[in-house]
């Protein structure tokens, strides 16, 4: 679905080597949605592990160290306008629909939706300018199937 983080070149082989990509974007705001409620559930870290193991294989980068980094920028972040600035510049109306679609799908993963996942997926949204009506509609359909 998305893929986020790419390789630079660098002499060693570690954290310094993963830059943050747009395409891993997703990720990184799922990882968001999951800890909004003040705990990362099994369910919700399971769904971005398999996120992050299948887009980091792609990319040729170790899903850990992927999901380290993940944790890390997390913890050091304030803001996510630079996501979402650059959600709003790379991505097809399409793959903000998938995105918001896999925040759904992470905060459902649990089977518990808190009111803070929900309010930062849909200012999420907003900010990526998705229509309020396709934003209920995803949630539904991520409800349905978790």
């Amino acid at each position: 679905m998305f893929s986020f983080f790419k390789k630079v070149s660098s002499n060693n082989d570690t954290l310094d080597a993963i830059e943050f990509n747009f395409e891993l974007i997703g990720c990184a705001l799922a990882y968001e949605v999951a800890k909004a409620d003040g705990a990362i559930e099994e369910g919700e870290l399971n769904k971005i592990k398999h996120e992050v193991k299948s887009k980091s294989k792609e990319l040729g980068l170790n899903a850990e160290e992927v999901l380290f980094f993940i944790e890390k920028q997390s913890n050091e972040s304030v803001s996510f306008n630079d996501f979402i600035n650059q959600i709003n510049d790379n991505f097809s109306q399409k793959e903000k629909i998938q995105m918001i679609e896999f925040l759904w799908q992470t905060a459902y993963a649990d089977n518990i939706l808190d009111v803070d996942e929900e309010r930062l997926i849909r200012r999420i949204a907003d900010m990526i300018r998705i229509k309020d009506i396709k934003v209920l509609k995803l949630k539904d359909r991520a409800k349905n199937n978790s």
